[in-house]
């Protein structure tokens, strides 16, 4: 077993907690006032929420994480949304 095995049940189960899902679509985004899309989150499913809108509202689903980098966010975005699949 690998070390992403051992520590994709637990992440999971607070992604259930936090998200509503513990495979949830990522996305990169932007919080707060910043100008770089350098954050990541799950996808927001409100009806209400433009999917091609970047920022993070009240509804969007926990967790936002900062990255710090576009190219950090992105890597992170591709390589969680690869993971959903795997059990």
């Amino acid at each position: 077993m690998s070390l992403l095995d051992v520590y994709r049940g637990p992440a999971r189960e607070l992604l259930t907690v936090l998200a509503g899902t513990s495979t949830p679509e990522w996305r990169v985004c932007s919080e707060e006032a910043a100008e770089e899309l350098s954050s990541i989150a799950p996808v927001c499913t409100d009806e209400e929420h433009d999917p091609d809108d970047a920022w993070v509202y009240p509804c969007c689903p926990e967790p936002v994480i900062e990255c710090h980098s576009s190219a950090m966010a992105d890597y992170l975005t591709a390589l969680l949304n690869a993971d959903r699949s795997k059990s």
